[in-house]
């Protein structure tokens, strides 16, 4: 090999990003990529594992992290830019708690067997994707922070019941799209006061109460477009504000068997 192509060589290797699999405890704070080799099992802190953007990101490799007694969220997500991805949640009150700066990404996670919320939105800017949240949590996906987005997640009964809200949103620009919320006892997909967001082509069937709803008013400037919704006994889209056929909301090209008020679409 001339000494060029071994300059080269070397030269791409060192661009590569580090990616350590070293040991990762109950209790660290990651700030660099790492890649998880074994369950974290019984961590007792709170939260039991942290992640600190940008430089930080965590891919659980499969992995299992379960909160024991007296740790009551699983993994806070910090900084800004930081990526966790590819693993199981398990026993925490709050499964994924997301703050700091924002930009974070959340990727193919199982948050499952909880009571609060399993993937918790604070911060701005935000992605979850591809993630599952089931068995017993009051909310499956609370979207709070301001321009988060939650795509393609499965919100579904296991081996306990589904979460009683699928998802939850009370921050505004929210995109929510391409998620499958079914047989939540409390509704679907919920729509606290906030602005400006979208709901599109989700599915939210066999419901408890409602599919998609406007809880209270205060909702302005949605976009409520090309979803499923049916099989929910107090209406599949539901728009609590008293001016609900003519507010700036526009609900439109759905599927559904029943609505409230009627001029819903």
């Amino acid at each position: 090999m001339k000494l060029m192509d071994v300059k080269l060589l070397v030269s791409a290797v060192l661009a590569l990003p580090f990616v350590s699999v070293a040991a990762v405890e109950c209790g660290d704070t990651i700030t660099t990529a790492e890649i998880l080799t074994e369950d974290l099992l019984n961590c007792s802190g709170t939260p039991a594992l942290t992640i600190e953007g940008p430089t930080g990101s965590l891919d659980m490799n499969g992995f299992t992290l379960e909160c024991g007694g007296g740790s009551t969220r699983g993994i806070d997500v910090q900084g800004n830019a930081a990526v966790l991805s590819n693993g199981v949640v398990d026993g925490c009150a709050v499964g994924i708690f997301v703050i700091g700066d924002g930009f974070h990404s959340v990727q193919s996670m199982t948050v499952q067997d909880g009571i609060n919320t399993g993937i918790w939105l604070v911060s701005e800017y935000n992605i979850v994707s591809g993630s599952t949240v089931t068995d017993g949590y009051t909310i499956g996906i609370e979207v709070s922070g301001e321009s988060n987005s939650a795509i393609g997640n499965f919100l579904v009964e296991g081996n306990q019941a589904a979460p009683f809200r699928g998802i939850a949103i009370n921050g505004n620009n929210a995109f929510v799209a391409q998620n499958f919320c079914d047989n939540n006892s409390q509704g679907g997909i919920v729509i606290q006061p906030s602005s400006g967001g979208q709901v599109i082509q989700n599915s939210v069937t066999n419901g408890g109460q409602t599919g998609i709803s406007m809880e209270g008013g205060g909702q302005s400037d949605y976009l409520v477009t090309g979803n499923i919704a049916t099989g929910n006994p107090d209406g599949d889209l539901v728009d609590s504000n008293p001016d609900a056929c003519m507010s700036t909301n526009l609900w439109y090209g759905n599927i559904f068997d029943t609505a409230d008020p009627s001029c819903l679409d």
